[in-house]
């Protein structure tokens, strides 16, 4: 059995890590530590790079096809961990994720149709609505007086019940604020959505990062006729730390519109993966259990280390610990600062690169996420650059 090393120092430099390599030209600062892209920082499972290394033997890297097998290892590895139980041909091959949000707007509604999305979140959502000439319709989520994000029924009722109303990009579990929906609130919104004929698509990319006791629920399992109107996105690529390799999978009960979003992959030419997506995208479900159930108590441990640093700055920040996700949402608010400075304060003064919250949108104002996916090492030198300032 292999023993894994998530404490090793990585040197990513020179790969041409958007992380690392891209501080000077994305950021501008060439020498800070970044904690704000979500990649992880750690291998890759031994496992998984055993069989990209045979592949890499072969000295050919001509087009690739696929039969579809890793299609049936998802299905098994969907129900091991979520009791989600589909059939492979319903799923299609894309690059990634948000190429499959951007397939299912292009394919499933018109120009000026709204979409609706709940803010503050992964600032890619916004993007593709744009980039397809599709208005944003926002249902900002609610912070309550204990910390917790919760929805706004009424005013997302209110937004589907718009005739231009056609789509709602679901962030399950949610990026940023790192929860994970119940049961009831996926049923609630589920409900709304088959009363005004709304198409679902969930992004699903961090479903298998939930800490106890919270528990991932595939929106389209909730029931037969919501999985008629769903369509689920899933990628390895957070799970195991492959964004670099991309390969995601669009999961389409719903034969017509699986064959609309199948016709667009056809029109961009999207149908042939590389040489490593389909390979990297099987051995991670097939062969990656055991390093996935390390990583995690990892990351778990790390989240710890966190909420502790943030406990002892309390008059300064406000955290909650995520239900899912390797990504810490930090409120700055107490520090009475407009973002420009907040981000003078933590990029300057600490050396410390945090996702500015307002990259997700009206919501984000004076919060920053911190990804501690990373070496506890490197976590904690995160934390000691910003001791500077609070202390």
């Amino acid at each position: 059995m292999n023993t894994y090393n998530f404490d090793l120092k990585l040197n990513r430099e020179g790969t041409n890590c958007f992380k690392w390599d891209g501080r000077k030209k994305f950021i501008g600062y060439p020498n800070i530590l970044p904690m704000h892209v979500a990649d992880m920082d750690f291998a890759c499972a031994p496992e998984i790079l055993k069989v990209i290394q045979e592949r890499v033997n072969h000295p050919s890297f001509g087009y690739t096809i696929y039969d579809g097998s890793h299609f049936v290892t998802l299905s098994e590895w969907l129900f091991k961990q979520h009791q989600w139980k589909i059939s492979p041909s319903w799923c299609l091959h894309s690059p990634s994720i948000v190429t499959s949000l951007s397939l299912c707007i292009y394919s499933l509604t018109q120009e000026n149709d709204g979409i609706i999305i709940q803010n503050p979140v992964y600032s890619p959502f916004m993007e593709v609505i744009r980039n397809n000439k599709r208005k944003i319709l926002f249902n900002k989520l609610v912070l309550n007086t204990h910390g917790k994000y919760e929805i706004n029924f009424n005013e997302f009722e209110d937004l589907c019940k718009n005739k231009k109303t056609k789509m709602f990009i679901l962030c399950s579990p949610h990026n940023p604020v790192g929860r994970v929906w119940t049961k009831e609130e996926l049923i609630k919104i589920s409900e709304i959505c088959l009363k005004y004929n709304i198409i679902i698509v969930s992004d699903e990319i961090h479903s298998d990062l939930v800490y106890e006791p919270y528990k991932h629920i595939n929106i389209s399992s909730i029931s037969n006729e919501v999985s008629q109107i769903t369509i689920t996105c899933v990628s390895p690529s957070k799970t195991f730390n492959l964004p670099g390799i991309t390969s995601s999978a669009i999961i389409i009960e719903n034969k017509k519109l699986r064959n609309k979003i199948n016709s667009a992959i056809d029109t961009f030419h999207l149908f042939l993966p590389t040489a490593f997506s389909v390979l990297a995208f099987d051995a991670s479900y097939k062969y990656g259990y055991s390093w996935y159930l390390k990583l995690k108590e990892y990351l778990k441990n790390n989240e710890l280390i966190l909420k502790n640093w943030a406990l002892n700055f309390e008059p300064y920040i406000d955290y909650q610990s995520p239900e899912s996700t390797y990504l810490g949402w930090l409120s700055f608010k107490k520090l009475n600062l407009n973002d420009a400075e907040l981000k003078k304060l933590i990029y300057e003064k600490a050396e410390v690169a945090l996702e500015l919250g307002t990259k997700f949108g009206e919501g984000g104002e004076n919060f920053m996420r911190i990804n501690f996916g990373c070496p506890k090492f490197q976590l904690e030198e995160a934390i000691l650059k910003m001791n500077r300032i609070f202390k």
